[in-house]
């Protein structure tokens, strides 16, 4: 028993012994020789620590294992098939961008009318004459019978016209013109010498035209002209003891001027303002001797005319 205890204590002495031993020995060949002393070269013989001399490198613990490489989570359950497996690549480059949206073509322009290019132009007119003045004059042998000087009432009448262009400005026509009541304004007898009564009459007038004609714009013509014509009354209700008068006849002088507008190329519509004096003269009969007379009739009358009609 004794010698079971001295064996025991004697094998943990040398167990005691031996890392002591370990330690020592390895802290002394962990501390390196000290360097030389800075400025001075080292001493000859100068025993410098041998290469890779340093204590190994730290190193994990046996068994220790590096995490596992990181990886894709597993495919989204909404898409049972899995992400696509090909790599992501752009959409190819349009050969062209696409052209735009065309804007909406806009509306031609409605051409405008053309101009007449005739020389021809028929047309018709209403005439108002708000003023008018009508004198006559019975002689019998070179005297005076009976007189009447009076203006007339408003009349109306119409007009038909034909005109022609032989050159640039210068124009020619005929117009016909008719007046179906002209009224005198009836005056009460002043003397036994003097039988002046009231009365109406009808009148046609042919007026060949020359007038001259200026554009100041291709569409607007102005114009002036001169109709120097033929006139034919026949008047009513006039002569007191002489036969009623027939038809007066003899020369009218009508001036004017106007604008006229040529709506289209064929149409075209006027305004024009005239001035009239008219010499008609008639022989009438006595009802009581036969013996023939003189009716002299002077007129003086101021027209305006709308006018339309065609050019060709």
């Amino acid at each position: 028993m004794t010698s079971i205890r001295v064996t025991a204590l004697a094998l943990a002495a040398v167990l005691l012994a031996l890392p002591a031993t370990d330690a020592r020995a390895q802290t002394a060949a962990a501390q390196p020789a000290a360097a030389p002393p800075a400025g001075n070269p080292p001493p000859p013989g100068y025993p410098y620590p041998p290469p890779n001399s340093y204590p190994p490198s730290y190193g994990y613990p046996p068994g220790y294992g590096y995490p596992p490489a990181y990886g894709y989570p597993p495919p989204y359950p909404v898409y049972p098939q899995g992400y696509p497996q090909a790599p992501y690549a752009y959409p190819p480059a349009y050969p062209a961008y696409p052209p735009p949206y065309p804007a909406p073509a806009p509306e031609p322009p409605e051409p405008p009318a053309r101009l007449p290019g005739g020389k021809w132009r028929l047309g018709a007119a209403v005439l108002l004459l708000p003023q008018g003045y009508l004198a006559y004059d019975l002689k019998y042998r070179s005297e005076s019978l009976q007189t009447y000087s009076r203006g007339t009432t408003l009349t109306a009448g119409i007009t038909a016209f034909a005109e022609y262009d032989p050159i640039r400005h210068v124009f020619v026509g005929l117009a016909v013109q008719y007046l179906p009541s002209i009224q005198w304004e009836p005056v009460a007898r002043s003397s036994s010498s003097s039988n002046s009564y009231g009365g109406t009459a009808s009148e046609v007038d042919f007026l060949p035209q020359i007038g001259a004609t200026f554009n100041p714009i291709p569409r607007l013509r102005l114009l002036a002209y001169a109709a120097p014509g033929y006139s034919v009354l026949a008047a009513s209700g006039l002569l007191q003891g002489y036969a009623n008068l027939g038809t007066a006849r003899g020369f009218v002088m009508q001036t004017g001027g106007g604008v006229l507008f040529a709506a289209s190329e064929h149409l075209f519509f006027g305004i024009r303002g005239s001035y009239q004096w008219g010499f008609q003269n008639e022989q009438v009969q006595s009802l009581t001797t036969g013996e023939p007379a003189e009716a002299r009739f002077r007129s003086h009358f101021v027209a305006l005319q709308g006018a339309a009609g065609y050019w060709f």
